[in-house]
C-alpha cells in the first residue's frame, strides 16, 4: 500500500509495528494535554474522542497524507485506566487487575488532510490475568515496564507472564489494531479513486 502515512504518535511498540508491516510513515507526537475520562463515560467513546483530538491536532500542520492518532485504554468494570502516573498508582492498576478479566480497547482515527475526510474506529481485546502475587506484582514495577503503558503492563514484554487468555487481536493490547487500521486505509484509499 502506497500512501503518506502521518502517525500522530512517538509510540515505540506503534513505531516497531508500523515498520514490520513495511508502510512508509512519518512520526509527528501530537504532543496534547491527554483528557482525563469523565465519571461514566463510556470507554470506547473515550478513546475514539482521545484518538481524534490526536489526528486532529497533526492535521493542522499536514497538507497531504493520512494522519494516524490512537489511544490505548484499559476499562474494568466500568472503570477506565489509563498510563500510571508512577509506581504507586501502577501498583493499583496491577492489583485491580490480578486475577479478573478487563478489556483493552484502542480508538483510532484516521484523518485525509486533503480532502478532509476521517475515518474513526476501536477495537476491543479482552484479556483475563492469572491472580498476581504481591511479589510478582513488585518484581515487575522493579523492571519499570510499566511506565507509559495502559493499565501499567506491556503484553509484549515481561507483562505477558500475568495473562491467562486474551480474545482479540493481540496487536490491539499492544495500541496498534492493525487489520482494523489497513481496513480503514483502504476504505479512504477506495474513496479517493471514485
Amino acid at each position: 500500500m502506497r500512501v503518506k502515512l502521518v502517525l500522530a504518535s512517538g509510540s515505540p511498540r506503534r513505531i516497531e509495528l508500523l515498520n514490520k508491516l513495511g508502510i512508509a510513515f512519518e512520526v509527528v507526537p501530537s504532543n496534547i494535554e491527554e483528557p482525563e475520562p469523565l465519571p461514566g463515560e463510556d470507554p470506547v467513546s473515550f478513546a475514539k474522542s482521545v484518538a481524534t483530538l490526536k489526528a486532529d491536532k497533526v492535521s493542522q500542520n499536514v497538507i497531504e497524507g493520512f494522519i494516524l492518532g490512537t489511544d490505548t485504554i484499559v476499562e474494568i468494570s466500568g472503570l477506565i485506566l489509563g498510563k500510571p502516573t508512577g509506581r504507586d498508582s501502577a501498583r493499583d492498576m496491577l492489583r485491580l487487575l490480578s486475577g479478573r478479566i478487563h478489556r483493552v480497547i484502542t480508538g483510532f482515527t484516521i484523518i485525509d488532510s486533503r480532502r478532509k475526510r476521517l475515518i474513526s474506529d476501536s477495537a476491543i481485546t479482552v484479556v483475563k490475568f492469572r491472580r498476581l502475587k504481591e511479589e510478582d506484582i513488585e518484581d515487575y514495577l522493579d523492571k519499570g515496564e510499566y511506565m507509559d503503558k495502559a493499565g501499567a503492563y506491556a503484553i509484549q514484554g515481561y507483562g505477558s507472564n500475568f495473562i491467562e487468555y486474551i480474545r482479540g487481536c493481540y496487536y490491539n493490547v499492544m495500541g496498534l489494531p492493525i487489520e482494523r487500521i489497513i481496513g480503514a486505509l483502504k476504505h479512504l484509499l477506495l474513496e479517493e479513486e471514485i
